[in-house]
Formats: structure tokens, C-alpha cells, sequence
């Protein structure tokens, strides 16, 4: 009787503890609401409470967990290569609930209208610029993208904070890959990282330690910092596939691992935005305009002082045909100044293009069509080389004073890519208004056989007609390829060939050349 009781005990105890397998059921099997248990455990440890879980879902999705970055990308890999759907969304939450960010496959699937200043906002449009500013550049991006097997997706900037939870839902309708049938609320999980420790120096990588994943990113930092605080960026070796926006941000310096590991890279051109572009207060609503289009650089920068580059390659992949910046430098006040030292720009037509002053020490400029211009006061290409990527002109100058000393080019080697004919490239052609001046010198240059023997490009007539040693197209000590004095019987009747004299009192070194402006000397170091 005794081993009958124990043993109708011991069953009715198996009934009672299935039941509470049924009614409490495993946290797997629920997507993240843990039981009493669980729930105990989790008051008494707060750090388990703050750690996402790392979901099973039969593919890969990062990040999960904590220590992910307010700036990087998120990717799903599968087993074989996937495709985008034309429908369904991919949002963001933050852990209670409020919608974070949102990208709509209907928009990434419409193909690509030119962005102007009326174009109505939709997904594929960031906004970039730090929240504080109040001020955006509006680009045309691409936010989600198949890489092989992986899907990358791509959030609009400025949308994750420091922190904090989140997590991510992606409609079926959204991705077809094997084994794929969308991901429901609370299942893929994520804690960004802290805010950086220093408000003085950050580390850019693509992949490994680092504060950000993108340059981007480390402006909108430097902004939060103070924008007169001094701030390093150093970016670690790889591919940045980016555009850039600062304004009124002083005093960076972007620091690269090497000239040829770091690329700073984006395909942009007039056919994709309208202009040069610019800012806009306007923020983002569905279905508005944009307010202004970002322009067709991959890098705009407003107002900002002290901007130095050093150690790396900045490109627009774009091609041809039509106008695509790597940079605008848009100082409107032209009491600036921005430096570039051993980096390349890249690019064919309108490469570079900047107000105010710049100084380049030991960089390569490549282009063909007007690939250096802009309304400079004085921007000087120290011991750099200036290489034709095809036929065109070197420079269009629209300088605001005639006594401006505009482009100048000391020491430098004009140089042409393989492929490139002979007396294909002119040192400069005019913009043909009255209203700017064509101020352009070329100081102690070695000439390659892609320069012609008439140098300047004389239809329309630069301004001034004829140029004198304070304004127009103006030359010294020009040499061939290797070294020897060059001929210059064949120039331009409208160029100047400056005296000795001349030349020691304004153009022999680069003191000498900023000499009396706005800026001073004590930055070109």
C-alpha cells in the first residue's frame, strides 16, 4: 500500500509540473519574455537584464548584443544569395516600443530620380548632419543592398543613440532568401555602444575596435564636442563608401593610415543632384520636398575653418559624363582655410572645387574636364602632382578680386594618365564673365608633352583680356617633363610671363604667397 501512495504521489507531482511546462513555455519559444524564474534572476543580476540576446533565427543578422555602433550597418547572411523584394519595410524600435527608423523596399525598388530642391522626400534621401545643427545636407543613398549572400542594410544618419535597445523587424515581403519569412517584434535584438570617452581624438574603422564605423559619424561627434573644439580623426585602413556634410565645424583634423588604404569614395554627379547644392533647414517629411538638393560632391563642407586632410585617397567613382566633385568647399566669407597633405583627389570632371583658401602639399589632383576651379582667393598645389585623366583644361578660375592671387601651382609636375594624347590639356580656360577674374599662375611647373605650346585655352577671353603680374593667367620658370627651361614663344598673347623680381616679391614660397591675406602663414605647416 505504502509503494502505491508513493507512487500515485510521484505521478500526480509529473502532471502538475507538465501543466506548469505548458502554462510557463521556454523563453526561446516566446521571443524574449522570460518566465518567474528567469524574471528573479534578472532583478538580481541588472547586467543580464541590459544584454539583448543573441536570436536563433536559421541565417546570420548583425550586430546582436551590446557594443554595437550608432553609425554601422546591419547585415543579414543566408546560405545562398538573396534578393530584394519590391514591397514590405525594415524598421528599427527602440526597446519600448518607438519607431526609430524605417526603410521602405518600395523605394529602394523605384530607380533613382535627380534630386533637386522640390523632390519629395522618401527612404533612399539622408539627411546628414548632427540633430544640434539644425541644418542638413540631403543626398540620394542607397540603404539597402545585396552583397553576395548578405543583405546590408544601411539606417538614415543620426537615427540610433548611444546605450540604447533596439530591435528590428523586417516584413516578409521585404527579402527573399532560403529559409527567410520576415523577422517579428522583439527577435533580432541590439545595444549600441557608449558615446566616446575623448572629445579630442576618435578612431574611424571599417571593421575591430574603433569609436565609429564611418567618417560621418566622427564629424557629427566632433559638432557634439563643441564646433571650436579641436578634434583628431584618425581612420583606420578601407573603403569608406560615404558622403560627407560639415558646416561651421572647426578645427578637424582627419588623419588616414596610409594614402593608398584609406578611400573615402561615393558615386555622385549633377546627374544624381542637382548643382553644387547646399544645406537646408527644412527637416525630413514623407511626401514634402527636400527643401535643397545636397549637390553632386561627395564632400560638402559650409563655412568651416580649419579643416586639414592628411594620408588618403578621396574619390567620385561616378565616371562621365557631367560635372562630380570628391570636395566643395563652400566658404562663402572666404576667411578660411582648409589643407590637404599627401592625399589624392580623383575624379574627371570639376574634381575639385573651393572658395576661400586652401593649401595642398605633396597631393595628386586628377581630372579632364575644369577638374580644379572654383571662386578662390588664394589656393595654392605646393610639390604636387596635377595629372590629365583626358583631354580638357586644368583650370576654371572665378576668383571674387582681381587682386586675388587665385590658383597657384608651385613646384609642381603636370603629368598624364596612359592613354592621354599629347597637347590634349590647357593650363586653364575662362568661365567668360566679367564678373570674376581669371587669376591662375604656374610657378617653377614641370611640363609634361599633354600641355600644349599655346598653354592657355583662349575662347571665351579670359578676364582681363590681358593679364598683368597682379591678375590673369600668368607663368615662371616653366620646364619640360625633365627639368630643361620650356619655350614659351608659343603662349597665349592673353598670359604673362612674370619677372624675376615679381617672383621673389609674391610667388617664390608659400609664405610669400599667402603673405597679407586674411588667413596669415601660421597654418601652412
Amino acid at each position: 500500500m505504502k509503494i502505491i501512495r508513493n507512487l500515485c504521489i510521484m505521478a500526480a507531482a509529473a502532471v502538475v509540473f507538465s501543466a506548469c511546462e505548458r502554462q510557463f513555455p521556454s523563453y526561446e519559444h516566446i521571443h524574449g519574455k522570460p518566465d518567474k524564474e528567469e524574471q528573479e534572476e534578472e532583478k538580481e543580476d541588472p547586467k543580464e537584464e541590459e544584454t539583448p540576446v543573441t536570436p536563433t533565427l536559421g541565417y546570420d543578422v548583425t550586430p546582436t548584443g551590446t557594443g554595437a555602433f550608432i553609425d554601422g550597418e546591419l547585415t543579414l547572411e543566408f546560405k545562398s544569395a538573396p534578393t530584394l523584394g519590391t514591397e514590405g519595410k525594415i524598421q528599427i524600435f527602440k526597446e519600448d516600443g518607438t519607431l526609430a527608423d524605417m526603410i521602405d523596399l518600395a523605394d529602394v525598388a523605384m530607380p533613382a530620380v535627380k534630386l533637386m530642391d522640390d523632390t519629395p522626400y522618401n527612404t533612399t534621401h539622408d539627411f546628414l548632419g548632427p540633430a544640434s545643427l539644425k541644418r542638413w545636407r540631403v543626398v540620394n543613398y542607397k540603404p539597402v543592398t545585396v552583397d553576395g549572400n548578405k543583405v546590408i542594410i544601411r539606417p538614415h544618419s543620426n537615427k540610433l543613440d548611444y546605450s540604447s535597445a533596439y530591435y528590428v523587424t523586417i516584413d516578409a515581403t521585404a527579402i527573399t532568401a532560403e529559409g527567410f519569412k520576415g523577422i517579428g517584434e522583439k527577435e533580432w535584438y541590439f545595444k549600441t555602444k557608449a558615446e566616446p570617452t575623448s572629445k579630442e581624438s576618435v578612431t574611424v574603422a571599417k571593421t575591430g575596435e574603433a569609436d565609429f564605423r564611418t567618417i560621418q559619424g566622427a564629424i557629427d561627434w566632433s559638432y557634439k564636442c563643441g564646433p571650436n573644439s579641436p578634434m583628431t580623426v584618425n581612420i583606420k585602413n578601407g573603403t569608406y563608401e560615404e558622403q560627407l556634410f560639415a558646416r561651421q565645424n572647426n578645427k578637424i583634423t582627419f588623419i588616414g593610415e596610409s594614402r593608398d588604404g584609406v578611400i573615402l569614395q561615393y558615386a555622385n554627379s549633377e546627374e544624381f543632384a542637382n548643382g553644387v547644392g547646399g544645406s537646408t533647414a527644412k527637416a525630413a517629411v514623407a511626401g514634402e520636398g527636400v527643401g535643397k538638393s545636397g549637390g553632386r560632391a561627395v564632400i560638402l563642407f559650409e563655412n568651416c575653418d580649419d579643416i586639414r586632410f592628411e594620408n588618403m585617397t578621396l574619390k567620385n567613382t561616378y565616371g562621365k559624363p557631367g560635372q562630380a566633385e570628391v570636395i566643395y568647399n563652400n566658404d562663402n566669407n572666404g576667411q578660411y582655410n582648409l589643407t590637404f597633405v599627401n592625399c589624392a583627389l580623383i575624379s574627371l570632371q570639376d574634381t575639385f572645387n573651393t572658395k576661400g583658401h586652401c593649401w595642398m602639399y605633396k597631393c595628386l589632383i586628377e581630372g579632364d574636364c575644369d577638374f580644379i576651379w572654383g571662386s578662390a582667393k588664394v589656393c595654392l598645389f605646393e610639390e604636387c602632382e596635377i595629372r590629365a585623366a583626358g583631354d580638357g583644361y586644368i583650370v576654371q578660375a572665378r576668383c571674387p578680386s582681381a587682386e586675388d592671387k587665385g590658383f597657384v601651382f608651385l613646384n609642381c609636375n603636370i603629368t598624364k594618365a596612359s592613354g592621354v594624347a599629347d597637347g590634349s590639356m590647357t593650363l586653364a580656360r575662362s568661365g567668360g564673365s566679367k564678373d570674376y577674374y581669371d587669376n591662375v599662375a604656374y610657378i617653377n611647373c614641370k611640363m609634361s608633352s599633354v600641355i600644349p605650346a599655346k598653354g592657355w585655352h583662349g575662347d571665351p577671353a579670359p578676364n582681363p583680356a590681358k593679364a598683368t603680374a597682379v591678375s590673369g593667367w600668368k607663368e615662371y620658370g616653366s620646364m619640360d617633363a625633365a627639368g630643361s627651361p620650356l619655350s614659351l614663344t608659343g603662349r597665349l598673347a592673353a598670359s604673362y610671363q612674370l619677372t624675376e623680381a615679381e617672383y621673389e616679391a609674391g610667388y617664390k614660397d608659400r609664405v610669400k604667397i599667402f603673405e597679407g591675406t586674411s588667413v596669415g602663414t601660421d597654418w601652412l605647416k
